[in-house]
């Protein structure tokens, strides 16, 4: 076999080493199949993709220009349940599209965090004293190096990348249940301002029979003009009661298509009628199922692994990083040695970093450690708040499920047999009119305050749903 010309085993050397470069310009570390899985299923609706230059800077400049078309009246079952409104604002939010975003960016940085560096081209053109040699004049030089870390570093800030990837996930999940705890506190709003609306439109009814009740005893002289005055005062005041609730109906609407991403006008079905029943769960059930499946304690275990991790990448540093480079040196003709060539050289180069500042190292690691730390005692404190807040949660439900049936069964009925008895004992002569309007008010009062339990006792549920990370049938299992 002929033996290969200097100059083309030189040009070789080189190519091998710019194909080393360009090879570990490729990740040392991908993404969990698990992770990507998650970012595909979660992006998979979204609009427009990111891999869409175009659609991308459209959709931006218009949001620029302050274009973007507002929500439409998207339409809503007229038999529509909490659980409809939950399902439309979980698909429409922008507040969750907008965490999916921030999650495919975060996927992103995984390859780019765990590649090589760029390789470096050195160009030295035939400029100047250029270098005199036996073989000839140099003409010319091209070289390529690569950066290399420590084996082992790249692989650890992927994982780390990776870990905050798994916070954002949990951050979704957090705001998935934060969308959802929301549109539940504003369908109860909305059905307490219903309801509201309901309870004194009826008393407004009855009283208008007092009213006129009045006006008959007042035309014949069994009352005073003052009792006919005091009915107009009451209704004017029910009228004006009314209104205010109706205004609340309108925010509590206004508030629910908001979360949905709806026309902020369109009208909605009002809500069904409530009944109470109790939640049964115990104290410690819950925090298990929040510290088991609850997004937000999830997220800060993840920080701890993360910061683990960074430990790591800081004790890696204690190692040196290696530079690989070779120089492809153009030599002219005409040398003065007799057995001159023209020959081109070539030479491969090696460099190390030398990591010999100690404290400073050290201090990394410290650093990396008092970090994870802190993350450990936020895990602990942000438990020790759910405790808390699980606490106080159960304790207001309790109070308003007995609130709610100490109304519907005991004081509502009586309430009303007290008013309907003073108001026929006004029509015989035997009760003051200001007896029966203070029964009348009365009523009205404790028919709200019924609702109202009602409405506080699925809101507060639905905060505790939110802080034990999701949906709960209102009994504890046995197994919890």
């Amino acid at each position: 076999m002929a033996p290969v010309p200097a100059r083309v085993a030189s040009r070789r050397h080189l190519a091998a080493l710019a194909c080393l470069a360009l090879t570990g310009c490729s990740p040392f570390y991908s993404l969990s199949p698990e992770v990507q899985q998650r970012i595909d299923e979660e992006s998979a609706g979204l609009s427009p993709k990111i891999g869409d230059d175009d659609a991308v800077a459209e959709v931006a400049a218009a949001a620029v220009r302050g274009e973007l078309p507002l929500p439409e009246a998207i339409e809503v079952p007229a038999d529509a349940t909490v659980a409809d409104y939950v399902r439309l604002a979980l698909q429409r939010s922008p507040r969750l599209q907008a965490r999916v975003r921030d999650l495919e960016a975060l996927g992103l940085r995984v390859p780019q965090v765990s590649s090589l560096n760029d390789p470096m081209l050195t160009i030295v053109p035939p400029t100047g004293d250029m270098v005199q040699t036996a073989g000839g004049e140099m003409g010319g030089a091209i070289g390529l190096s690569q950066g290399l870390p420590w084996p082992g570093k790249l692989q650890a800030m992927g994982r780390a990348a990776e870990q905050v990837v798994r916070i954002a996930i949990a951050n979704l999940d957090t705001e998935r249940l934060r969308v959802t705890a929301d549109v539940k506190q504003a369908y109860y709003d909305l059905y307490q301002a219903k309801v509201s609306i309901d309870v004194t439109v009826r008393v407004e009814a009855l009283l208008q029979r007092v009213r006129d009740s009045a006006s008959a005893r007042v035309s014949t002289g069994l009352a005073s003009q003052q009792d006919l005055l005091r009915a107009e005062v009451e209704l004017y005041s029910l009228t004006n009661s009314r209104l205010d609730q109706e205004q609340r109906l309108r925010t509590a609407t206004a508030r629910l298509n908001v979360l949905m991403d709806r026309a902020v006008d369109a009208p909605l079905p009002l809500p069904a009628a409530l009944a109470p029943e109790p939640l049964q769960w115990r104290l410690l059930g819950l925090l298990a199922r929040a510290d088991e499946m609850g997004p937000q304690l999830a997220a800060l275990r993840q920080a701890v692994s993360r910061d683990l991790v960074n430990v790591e990448i800081a004790k890696l540093q204690y190692y040196p990083d290696l530079n690989l480079g070779g120089l492809f040196t153009f030599i002219m003709n005409g040398g003065r040695s007799p057995v001159a060539d023209g020959s081109d050289v070539w030479n491969l180069s090696l460099g190390v970093t030398l990591p010999i500042g100690f404290d400073k190292l050290r201090s990394g690691v410290l650093q990396r450690n008092a970090e994870t730390l802190a993350s450990v005692l936020r895990y602990r404190d942000r438990r020790n708040e759910v405790l808390l807040v699980l606490q106080d949660l159960l304790a207001r439900v309790d109070t308003d499920y007995r609130k709610a049936t100490l109304l519907r069964d005991g004081i509502l009925p009586r309430a009303d047999q007290a008013v309907r008895v003073a108001q026929a004992g006004y029509e015989s002569g035997r009760v003051e009119f200001a007896t029966l309007l203070a029964g009348w008010r009365r009523l009205f009062e404790l028919s709200l305050d019924y609702h109202r339990s009602l409405a506080s006792l699925e809101r507060n549920l639905s905060e505790v749903e939110y802080v034990a990370g999701g949906a709960l049938p209102r009994r504890q299992t046995e197994e919890e």
